[in-house]
């Protein structure tokens, strides 16, 4: 009822100022004079028939629906045309009714409506950008530096302008563009380019600093981030500007400096039409699903229209909460609707279940994640280990076999090149299983391997975050030890790439860029969480945990690298091993499992199987 009452009053509105248009007009053509009696009462005769007529437009082209908040040039254009044709069709109504009314009424009435109508609706909009300019004087607004003088940091400017939540007082702009700069741009000044952001925050008082440069290229944005960072002023970034179209809030989009920010990111480039042929209408199931990773690979998948998607894991959990979230997914369709999802509580070293797995869904690639992957946890049971991510991977190998999977993509690590502990020893173990057997298999198996990922249930800085919100101390465990990292869905796009080159045998190496200094690391993030390092959060030394390293290497010395087609991924050279020699050691480690629960001997005959494993207690 509102919403009708709103959109009758306005029409009624658009309908008096349509009626005093024409009247005023008649007056204008006769010299500001109504001494024409006969054409000013023949135009009040024919005022219904124009009323009717531009009534009529102004529904068809929805005149009445204008919200006046947001009134934009759009809604102007609509108004100019629909009132154009009411013009247009009331001077042929005119003429073929032969009245005696000047016809240049229609021009000045034309023009008077335009003026009138477009001014009561963009009155609003000017009367609170006269408002939003004077709170700009208030005392207590906080001195904000808008990185990004384009469409999208203008955006960002008028909601913080009209929105009384927010308590920016905008000081300007910085922008590479030399044109605009000393320009206004909103009704702010562009104060210089990038380069000079640390000399504008100084002279202007910066206390706050909005990134609205989603256009640019991901390394040039890596550089403002970090020019912004180093000047200790509070940042925040728009990471997307199809998010300020689709979700118009500041607070959506906008969102603190992470350290995922600072540490700097490679630009992707994926053949999304390969990803697409391979897994459009193809069955896929993924091990491993509850996990970071794992869940990524069906969040990722779900997108390229498999006709069935098979989430396993042995956590029920996760599991439930992947599900739904897919399932939400795909009714919000965000997902295509015509995906089954299908999750199944099962265990990879079930080996009669996951054959039951693969035989009665008929499964056409397998992504294969599941693995016990904590290091020092897998220090102190190196059995379970063993039987998880060796023997728990050959079933899913054999099965894929059995059942002739078209494809079974490994995920590998970083910690499989000259391990030093037990996980990364079995993770090597994997890949040799992954080159032996994919030589002689209608299944092509491949394994992808890289570093590790941000905010992965593994991950350092998920502990970082909690020490820091607990006061500290932060835990190094040494501080020269380094990691290579990359977020999970950079990844997870790339493991998809990878597994389009696959013909069976690779393993594929993730370029992970620059290593990171894990101390570094937890100085910036203490930084980022506003407290100084060393004096409100102490970082403390631990000491390397059993089997860990300084630092991670992707490849062994041996191997050396082959180029693909996308620049993030290399390949292995493989290994001379036959799946004679992988079924022989197989037998080996299970005969010393089932005997003898000595963890110094299992992980002797761990290193007996995997030549390169060095193990460090």
């Amino acid at each position: 009822m509102r919403v009708f009452l709103r959109s009758a009053l306005l029409i009624l509105l658009d309908l008096i100022i349509v009626t005093i248009s024409y009247l005023v007009a008649l007056w204008m053509r006769y010299d500001f004079s109504f001494l024409n009696r006969a054409s000013f009462l023949l135009l009040i005769d024919y005022l219904p028939v124009i009323s009717l007529v531009y009534l009529v437009l102004y529904k068809m082209f929805k005149v009445d629906k204008t919200l006046w908040k947001v009134a934009s040039i759009e809604e102007a254009f609509r108004i100019g045309v629909s009132v154009l044709f009411s013009a247009v069709i009331v001077g042929l109504i005119f003429i073929a009714m032969r009245v005696e009314i000047p016809r240049s009424i229609h021009i000045i009435a034309f023009l008077l409506i335009i003026l009138f109508t477009e001014t009561t609706r963009f009155l609003y909009r000017i009367n609170r950008m006269f408002l939003s300019f004077q709170q700009q004087n208030e005392p207590d607004l906080i001195n904000t530096l808008i990185i990004g003088a384009g469409k999208a940091g203008s955006m960002l400017v008028r909601e913080i302008l009209d929105n009384d939540n927010y308590k920016n007082k905008i000081i300007g702009y910085i922008d590479d563009d030399l044109y605009k700069s000393g320009k206004l741009v909103s009704g702010f000044p562009v104060l210089g380019t990038t380069n000079q952001i640390g000399q504008v925050v100084k002279e202007k008082h910066i206390n706050h600093i909005l990134i609205a440069m989603p256009s640019v290229s991901i390394k040039r944005q890596n550089d403002i981030i970090k020019g912004c960072y180093e000047t200790g002023v509070k940042t925040e970034i728009l990471t997307r500007s199809s998010d300020m179209i689709n979700q118009p809030s500041k607070k959506i989009n906008v969102r603190n400096l992470s350290i995922e920010d600072l540490l700097g990111r490679k630009e992707i480039i994926l053949d999304n039409q390969g990803i697409s042929n391979l897994i459009a209408s193809s069955v896929v199931l993924v091990t491993g699903a509850g996990g970071s990773i794992g869940s990524e690979i069906c969040r990722q998948i779900a997108k390229y229209k498999p006709t069935k998607l098979i989430l396993m894991d042995i956590c029920e959990n996760s599991i439930y909460e992947l599900h739904n979230e897919l399932e939400y997914m795909i009714s919000e369709r965000d997902l295509p609707s015509n995906i089954e999802i299908i999750s199944l509580i099962t265990s990879i070293r079930d080996s009669k279940a996951v054959n039951e797995l693969l035989k009665k869904n008929q499964v056409d690639i397998v992504f294969h994640a599941a693995a016990h992957k904590h290091v020092p946890l897998m220090e102190k049971t190196p059995a379970e280990a063993i039987k998880n991510n060796i023997f728990g991977s050959f079933n899913m190998i054999e099965a894929s076999m059995n059942h002739r999977v078209k494809l079974f993509v490994s995920i590998s690590t970083d910690k499989a090149v000259n391990p030093t502990n037990v996980m990364g020893a079995t993770k090597r173990f994997v890949e040799k299983m992954i080159q032996s057997f994919g030589k002689d298999s209608e299944t092509k198996f491949v394994a992808v391997r890289f570093g590790n990922v941000l905010g992965s249930s593994g991950s350092v800085i998920p502990v970082f975050k909690k020490q820091i919100e607990a006061g500290g101390p932060v835990t190094v465990t040494h501080k020269d030890i380094i990691r290579y990292f990359m977020t999970i869905p950079e990844a997870v796009s790339l493991v998809l790439q990878a597994a389009t080159f696959g013909n069976g045998g690779e393993i594929f190496v993730l370029e992970m860029g620059e290593p990171v200094k894990i101390l570094e690391l937890a100085e910036k993030m203490i930084k980022l969480s506003g407290f100084k390092p060393y004096e409100d959060i102490e970082i403390k030394f631990v000491g390397l945990r059993p089997g860990e390293k300084l630092y991670e290497e992707l490849l062994m010395s041996e191997e050396g690298m082959r180029a693909t087609s996308n620049d993030l991924i290399y390949i292995a050279k493989p290994m001379e091993i036959t799946s004679e020699d992988v079924l022989a050691e197989l037998s080996y480690l299970k005969s010393v499992i089932e005997c003898n629960r000595n963890k110094d001997e299992i992980i002797h005959a761990l290193q007996k199987t995997v030549s390169t494993f060095n193990h460090k207690k």
